[in-house]
């Protein structure tokens, strides 16, 4: 019997990067869960082109949503919706939110992106008070690392302690809020890659007497340093399996448990569930923290039944 996973972290896309539409989205998605060596469920939200939708053109913000609720729909117990919304529209997002929640029983809102909009804004403050009264949570982006080698080093999409701030700062406005620190625990695939992990768990250990009971954290890079530390500081509980893997290669697509932005042939570990609970192990994390991790945290915050 395979072993139970559901991963935060998924975005999607019908669209490929060339433009034309997937035509067998669904399917393609599908065969990446019937690959797997784990019983794999997804929270997926918007990717691509629907990006650049939401940040720009809030008429084509409830299309792109709906593109995630027509995989949903059709693959019920397997996938589950996230609701991507631009605080900077702010009527729109509302009345978004309201068809997600109210209609298409999304179980997340985000991720939610500084480079839309800051966290710490009325508008922002608005869109988390509506995700409140749905009782969802929270998706939040931190940038996951710096490389000493890209163009983007100091640019502030990637700076994880500007939107740490902001997070913390909109934990401050809305505090009965559910929040996931977005691959918050990450690496990148070399060592050129300058990981924000340790920095955000020194922020949260000087921020706050004990760690925040509404603070969730995903791990996004399993061979993370950070991770050993992590196992020992975070509650077990609140602890998540969000690896930010995207349909942006393919179809077919790539194996669940290939890095962000990492080929396959290029993964610096076998694309494997089992790969992730090695890691967990050598970390010192127990069978009921690993069971934690990779399926039942998920499985009591977004209430899922079974």
């Amino acid at each position: 019997m395979k072993r139970p996973w559901i991963d935060t972290h998924i975005h999607v896309s019908d669209l490929g990067p060339d433009g034309k539409r997937r035509e067998r989205m669904l399917e393609d998605l599908l065969d990446v869960l019937d690959r797997c060596d784990a019983a794999l469920r997804l929270v997926i939200s918007c990717d691509g082109a629907h990006l650049g939708y939401i940040s720009k053109d809030p008429e084509k913000m409830l299309e792109s949503n709906r593109m995630i609720y027509d995989l949903v729909r059709r693959a019920p117990g397997r996938l589950y919706g996230s609701c991507m919304v631009n605080p900077k529209f702010l009527d729109v997002s509302l009345k978004v939110m309201d068809v997600c929640f109210g209609e298409w029983g999304f179980v997340q809102l985000g991720e939610m992106f500084r480079a839309f909009h800051p966290m710490d804004s009325d508008e922002s403050e608005k869109v988390v008070r509506q995700a409140v009264r749905y009782d969802v949570p929270v998706q939040v982006h931190l940038g996951t690392y710096c490389c000493p080698k890209s163009k983007y080093r100091y640019h502030e999409s990637s700076d994880g302690m500007i939107q740490m701030t902001d997070l913390i700062a909109c934990a401050e406005r809305v505090p009965e809020a559910k929040y996931i620190l977005a691959h918050a625990i990450g690496c990148g695939p070399t060592p050129d890659y300058i990981s924000w992990a340790d920095m955000f768990l020194d922020t949260i250990a000087g921020c706050f007497p004990k760690y925040p009971d509404n603070f969730w954290i995903e791990i996004r890079d399993f061979q993370c340093t950070a991770l050993k530390r992590t196992i020992a500081e975070v509650p077990a509980n609140r602890i998540l399996s969000g690896t930010d893997w995207t349909t942006r290669i393919g179809p077919p697509f790539q194996s669940y448990g290939t890095m962000f932005d990492v080929k396959e042939g290029q993964n610096p570990f076998p694309a494997k569930v089992a790969s992730f609970v090695g890691f967990l192990q050598k970390a010192g994390a127990s069978a009921e923290t690993i069971a934690r991790i990779g399926f039942e945290n998920a499985k009591e915050l977004f209430k899922i039944k079974s």
